[in-house]
């Protein structure tokens, strides 16, 4: 018994944290993912299951290189977090939602996807009549909607 207990010790010194066959622990926070363009910087919306989103600039594919805004944090209604958890969990396996092809300007074409564990396919290209991927798109919208509003808005100190 003893032997027992201290190779389970030294399993979780030695850092596994489960074992073999057993499943992978989940991802706290979903992430949104603006790719960026050629031509303009993408973004990441990191969404914690409390509400809090912060979205951090990415840099353009090329070009000059431009100073990096720091993020910026905000408190997102419950509602809609709630809504956005859910409709994760409903379209999972994220990886395996249909992908759907659209045409891009090469210069300004960017791609959107939500990462839990796994990536959703692009969905700025629609849903495919795929109803999973249309309520994550509408979420993902909303978020990025009330992020980008609250950024340019009267208290952001912008003009």
């Amino acid at each position: 018994m003893l032997r027992l207990l201290l190779a389970m010790v030294g399993l979780t010194a030695g850092g596994i944290s489960r074992l073999p066959g057993a499943p992978a622990k989940e991802p706290y926070a979903a992430t949104i993912v603006d790719s960026g363009s050629t031509n303009g910087p993408g973004f990441r919306i990191v969404v914690d299951r409390s509400g809090i989103a912060e979205l951090t600039s990415t840099r353009r594919r090329f070009g000059a290189r431009q100073p990096q805004p720091g993020p910026i944090r905000r408190m997102l209604p419950h509602a809609l977090v709630e809504a956005f958890y859910s409709d994760i969990e409903a379209a999972k396996p994220l990886d395996l939602l249909p992908a759907v092809h659209c045409a891009k300007s090469v210069s300004f074409g960017t791609t959107l996807t939500v990462v839990f564990g796994k990536q959703t396919p692009d969905l700025s290209c629609g849903n495919g009549g795929n109803a999973a991927m249309r309520d994550l798109i509408r979420d993902a919208r909303r978020i990025v909607a009330l992020i980008q509003a609250k950024e340019t808005g009267p208290e952001s100190g912008a003009r």
